[in-house]
C-alpha cells in the first residue's frame, strides 16, 4: 500500500542523515513527500441543526495521501505529530469578497440569501475506512454503476429517447470511472454491480471480487452502452451487500464507489433507510462499511423535484463514514482537476475536522444551505489553500459545502 511505502522511504532517509554525524539536518527526512495538494471533497453535520460538521480533508503528497504516519521532507516524525487543529484555518472565499459580510463563511438559503456564518475548529482526527484495525488489509472496492435510462434520456416506460434530458449523453462518466480503476493500488480487488430496472446485476463475470483490471473496465462499458429502467437503489444496496460485501468481510476491507443520476420519483425497489442502517453497521466487528456516492444533476429539461442535491444520498454517505460528491453537470467527470484524487484518496479514508458553526443561531431557519469558504492548511512550513465556492461564471463545479438544518 502507499502508506506503507511512505513509511519505508522515510526511515531510509533516516539512516542516511545519522550517518553523517553533527548534521544540522538531524531527524529530518529528505527523501519523502512534500505536502503539494489540498482536497476537501465534502462535509457531513453531526447534529441535526448543523452546528457542528466533520469536515473531510485530504492531503496530498507525491505519492498520494497524507496519512497520520507518512512522512515529509525535510521534516521531523510523521504527519500525525506534525498536524493539529491550529493547522487548519478558514477566510472568506473569493468569489464572496464583493459582499459586506465580514465573516469566514458565508451561507446561502434557497432564495439566494446569503448570511455570514461562523466557522471555528474543535478537533483533528484520521479516519481510516472500515476501522484502523483494517488500515494495512487489502481493499474490496465495490462499484455500483446506475445504468438507468435517465443517463441518455431514456423515458423508462415508453422507451423513447430525448436527448435533451439525458444526464450523461456523451458518456463521460465512463472515462471518469475507467481511469479510477485503473489508478487503484494493484492489491485493491474490484467488484462491479451494475443497477436498473428492477435489480441489480449481480454476474460472476464481474461482480467477483478481482484483480483484472481489463474485465471490470469491459463491464463498465456494458455498463454504459446498455441503460434503460428506473433506478432501484435500496434493492441494488441490499443485493450487493448480501451477494458481495457479506461475503468478504473476514478477507478483504470494503469501500463503496456508488454513482447515480438521483432517483426517478420515489424508490419503490425497498426500504432505503433499513438498508443504510445494514451499511452503517455491517462492516466487520460492527464498523460501517463506507459509500462514497457521486452523483450527477440531471439536466435542467428534467422535472425540477429530481435536481439538485439529495437528502437521502447525502444520509447514506454521512451515516456511513463515506463522502457525497455532487456533480451539476456531466462534463466535470473530464474537467475537474482533482475530482478523480477526491475518490481514489477518499477510499482509504481522511482527515475529519470537526468544525462548530453558528448554524443553531437564530438568524437560521430550518432549511437548506450552501456554504462557500476556503479552507487553509499549514503543514512543515508549507501552506496549502481549498476553495468552496461557485465559480462566477459557472465554468466551474459548485464546491460548496451543503446542510439542511433540522
Amino acid at each position: 500500500m502507499r502508506r506503507r511505502n511512505l513509511v519505508l522511504s522515510g526511515l531510509g532517509a533516516a539512516a542516511l542523515v545519522l550517518s553523517t554525524g553533527c548534521d544540522s539536518t538531524v531527524g529530518l527526512d529528505l527523501q519523502a513527500n512534500n505536502f503539494r495538494e489540498v482536497i476537501a471533497p465534502g462535509a457531513c453535520k453531526t447534529r441535526d441543526d448543523a452546528s457542528r460538521i466533520d469536515l473531510s480533508v485530504l492531503l496530498l503528497g507525491g505519492d498520494g495521501q497524507l496519512t497520520p504516519d507518512s512522512r515529509l521532507s525535510g521534516a521531523k516524525g510523521i504527519v500525525g505529530q506534525q498536524l493539529d487543529r491550529s493547522s487548519f484555518d478558514f477566510a472568506k472565499a473569493p468569489a464572496d469578497a464583493g459582499n459586506m459580510l465580514t465573516s469566514d463563511a458565508v451561507a446561502s438559503d434557497p432564495n439566494g440569501n446569503e448570511l455570514g456564518l461562523g466557522f471555528q475548529t474543535e478537533g483533528l482526527r484520521y479516519h481510516y475506512s472500515g476501522g484502523e484495525d483494517r488500515a494495512l488489509e487489502s481493499k474490496l472496492v465495490v462499484l455500483m454503476f446506475d445504468k438507468s435510462g435517465s443517463l441518455i434520456g431514456r423515458d423508462p416506460f415508453s422507451g423513447n429517447v430525448d436527448i435533451s434530458k439525458a444526464s450523461d449523453n456523451l458518456g463521460e462518466r465512463l472515462a471518469f470511472f475507467q481511469g479510477v480503476v485503473n489508478q487503484l493500488p494493484s492489491n485493491y480487488r474490484i467488484s462491479l454491480v451494475p443497477f436498473s430496472g428492477e435489480f441489480a446485476e449481480i454476474t460472476e463475470m464481474y461482480s467477483l471480487p478481482s484483480l483484472n483490471r481489463d474485465v471490470i473496465l469491459e463491464g463498465l462499458e456494458a455498463a454504459t452502452r446498455d441503460v434503460a429502467g428506473l433506478t432501484p437503489l435500496a434493492r441494488a444496496l441490499g443485493s450487493t451487500y448480501d451477494a458481495v460485501i457479506s461475503q468478504n468481510l473476514n478477507g478483504l476491507n470494503p469501500v463503496v464507489v456508488l454513482f447515480t443520476d438521483g432517483l426517478e420519483g420515489d424508490d419503490v425497489s425497498g426500504d432505503l433507510d433499513a438498508q443504510i442502517a445494514r451499511y452503517e453497521t455491517g462492516g466487520l466487528n460492527g464498523e460501517p462499511v463506507p459509500v462514497i456516492i457521486v452523483h450527477l444533476q440531471p439536466p435542467p429539461t428534467v422535472d425540477a423535484r429530481f435536481r439538485g442535491r439529495d437528502a437521502r444520498l447525502a444520509d447514506l454517505a454521512c451515516r456511513t463514514g463515506g463522502e457525497y460528491i455532487f456533480l451539476e453537470r456531466a462534463e466535470e467527470f473530464t474537467t475537474t482537476s482533482y475530482l478523480r484524487s477526491a475518490v481514489l484518496e477518499r477510499i482509504d479514508g481522511a482527515w475529519l475536522l470537526d468544525v462548530q458553526t453558528t448554524f443553531d443561531g437564530a438568524a437560521f431557519n430550518p432549511s437548506a444551505y450552501l456554504v462557500s469558504t476556503q479552507l487553509q492548511v499549514n503543514l512543515a512550513g508549507e501552506q496549502r489553500s481549498f476553495t468552496l465556492q461557485r465559480a462566477p461564471r459557472g465554468d466551474q463545479r459548485d464546491t460548496r459545502l451543503w446542510f439542511v438544518k433540522e
